[in-house]
């Protein structure tokens, strides 16, 4: 192989490898831009889901989440994987309105819609947007990020998973093992005691 023949080897493997590069960061870059949240649950110290005036806060405590305000319930960790795999993975789609005036007519507005905010350790606000429902296709929404004017379409549909209610995403506690034991002897001696009204009742004979 001449020296020419090298170089221009050199130079067209440059090309390639520049190339390659160059698509990678391009497809990279048109993800993020697709996804509504660009954070990782890892990142996230505390969360609220906000409809009109009904609002609900959950935090991280040591390595679970608890509501804010509740040490009554335990929450429900699918709620907090779908958070995960579903919230902040949700991707938009085409935009359908550029209009404010249009936020009522896909219920993004601050009354029909249902806003979630993200916050990270430092109480820093990560990514905040508001979920509206469709009319049109239950299996799609509709979303705005806060600080625009724009109203996209979404690639599934998340309303459901956003939710104010304590019993959505809490439960209550298991009784300790010390009450389960106890009913469990109440119900063994409670034949018993039928069983003996019985005897010392009206068919028992007198003496």
């Amino acid at each position: 192989m001449t020296k020419n023949m090298k170089i221009s080897a050199a130079i067209f493997g440059v090309v390639v490898i520049l190339y390659f590069i160059s698509q990678s960061g391009q497809k990279k870059h048109h993800t993020q831009s697709n996804n509504v949240f660009s954070i990782v649950m890892e990142e996230v110290y505390r969360f609220d889901v906000q409809k009109d005036s009904l609002y609900i806060a959950l935090q991280r405590k040591d390595t679970t989440w608890q509501i804010t305000g509740n040490d009554s319930l335990l929450i429900q960790a699918n709620r907090i994987n779908d958070v995960e795999n579903k919230i902040l993975t949700i991707k938009r789609e085409s935009v359908v309105s550029k209009n404010s005036s249009k936020w009522k007519s896909f219920n993004v507005d601050d009354s029909l819609g249902t806003k979630i905010t993200f916050y990270g350790f430092n109480d820093e606000v990560l990514g905040e947007a508001i979920f509206g429902r469709s009319k049109s296709d239950w299996q799609r929404s509709y979303v705005r990020l806060i600080g625009e004017n724009n109203v996209y379409m979404t690639n599934e549909n998340v309303i459901n998973r956003l939710q104010t209610r304590l019993t959505f995403w809490g439960k209550k506690p298991p009784p300790p093992p010390q009450e389960l034991a106890e009913e469990s002897e109440q119900k063994d001696s409670s034949p018993e005691v039928e069983n003996n009204a019985g005897l010392n009742g009206e068919d028992a004979k007198p003496e």
